[in-house]
């Protein structure tokens, strides 16, 4: 057993080196120049190209050794990498059964058993059980910064950012951790620090490309999160290049073309934003991909394809919703376009039960507000700009609100610092923003139709 998995990491290791020259002719300069200054990546391995058949050998292996608590564990590491390559939700389910087999061979002291059923938890939105297995983790390994760095994710996830600061205070150990460095930058951007999230993500980014080992969807992520961290700072041309650095690594990077697609979407730029959105959504067909195809169809004049696409989000929230993970992309899209309102409003208040972040109670706010019941989004809307974040959108809708219930001082100010963030980080909501501002209107007038301009 030992001698070919020798073999599959020796073939694997072979054609990373023969596309090391091409990653890094690619690879652009990262946001802080400072931070990553003359750093040549270590060769990407091409691990996807092989998932299937490593899953396939540990699947043998735990067969073999039915009562091997380590194959077990890394089955269910398999599994997952798999879900997050290709965003089948049934190998999350096999992830947890191989996980739990872990666990209940070695019921005291597997970390590792622990930390997977705490993944598994998570991309369920099972937050709760999340942080039971994350805080048990923890307790095992208290000088683990990565095992530390992942309860306060989750403490994020739940809104609980008091806590996570705590987490995140000191770090346990001298040594840069791609994990600690990625929980930071995620507390540093929802409480308003952008420039130090994204310096800290690319230390992350550093480390983690500096590895040869690390799967290729993990590398790509860092340079996904860059991406998104750019363009909410304003940065379109850094945002661009860094998310073509992630499909360099992994060109099957179904979360790099959805961040392609809704940057392209807030330029204007509909071709580029319908070929990077039906590429995304063909990889994996999430909601909010879908609604970007769905806007880049309409505004080209393709209706009868833009309605095929809302259809497939109607699917989606029928039928392939069943953890409720989509929840918050479908009330985005439906109060965006306000259709079916009395439906965004209640999947929106679905999601801030499991979840009370203040995305949540974004979405809760401006679905409440397209709706027409302004005051009850006011109180929401307070508490989603509760931390200071400076995301546009956020910002934008706290703004619109703000000013049809009467706060005009603080409707001006969001405003501003929405557009001063990203001056393009909507394709119709940062003119409406402009237009609010000129005029200086005593009430809201939010838009009208679509957030696409035919």
């Amino acid at each position: 057993m030992k001698r070919r998995a020798t073999i599959v990491t020796l073939g694997l290791a072979l054609v990373a080196l023969a596309g090391w020259p091409a990653f890094v002719a690619q690879r652009s300069a990262a946001s802080d120049t400072s931070v990553v200054a003359q750093f040549t990546p270590a060769p990407v391995t091409p691990d996807y190209l092989q998932r299937d058949r490593l899953v396939q050998f540990y699947e043998r292996a735990v067969r073999r050794s039915p009562h091997d608590q380590i194959m077990a564990r890394m089955l269910a590491g398999q599994y997952l990498t798999r879900f997050r390559e290709r965003g089948d939700v049934g190998d999350l389910r096999r992830a947890r059964v191989a996980a739990q087999r872990s666990l209940t061979i070695q019921p005291r002291m597997n970390s590792g058993a622990e930390s997977e059923l705490a993944s598994v938890a998570l991309a369920v939105h099972r937050f709760r059980d999340a942080r039971r297995y994350d805080g048990d983790v923890v307790r095992m390994q208290p000088w683990s910064p990565s095992a530390v760095a992942a309860l306060a994710s989750t403490d994020m996830e739940l809104g609980e950012y008091v806590s996570a600061a705590k987490l995140l205070e000191k770090r346990p150990g001298p040594y840069t951790d791609p994990s600690w460095e990625s929980s930071i930058a995620r507390l540093d951007e929802l409480t308003g620090h952008l420039s130090a999230a994204r310096t800290h993500i690319a230390r992350g980014m550093q480390q983690v490309d500096s590895v040869f080992d690390n799967s290729a969807e993990a590398r790509a992520w860092f340079h996904v999160r860059a991406g998104e961290l750019a363009f909410e700072s304003g940065d379109a041309a850094a945002a661009e290049d860094d998310l073509r650095d992630a499909l360099a690594i992994f060109p099957d990077d179904a979360k790099a073309y959805n961040v392609l697609a809704r940057i392209y979407c807030a330029q204007h730029r509909w071709r580029e934003a319908l070929a990077a959105a039906t590429r995304g959504s063909d990889l994996v067909p999430l909601p909010e991909t879908l609604g970007y195809k769905a806007d880049a169809q309409r505004s080209l004049g393709n209706r009868d394809g833009a309605r095929e696409t809302e259809d497939l989000i109607g699917a989606v929230e029928r039928i392939g919703d069943a953890y409720g993970v989509n929840d918050r992309a479908i009330a985005v899209y439906e109060s965006e376009h306000r259709e079916h309102l009395d439906d965004a409003v209640r999947i929106a208040r679905r999601d801030l039960a499991s979840r009370d972040d203040l995305f949540a109670e974004d979405t809760l706010a401006w679905s409440l507000a397209m709706d027409g019941q302004w005051t009850s989004a006011r109180q929401h809307a307070e508490k989603s700009v509760s931390t200071n974040i400076e995301d546009s959108r956020v910002q934008f809708h706290a703004g619109v609100i703000a000013l049809a219930t009467g706060h005009r001082a603080e409707a001006r100010e969001r405003l501003q610092r929405a557009l001063a963030a990203n001056p393009q980080f909507h394709p119709s909501y940062a003119d409406e923003a402009r237009r609010l501002l000129q005029t200086d209107s005593r009430t809201a007038v939010p838009p009208s139709g679509p957030v696409v301009k035919e």
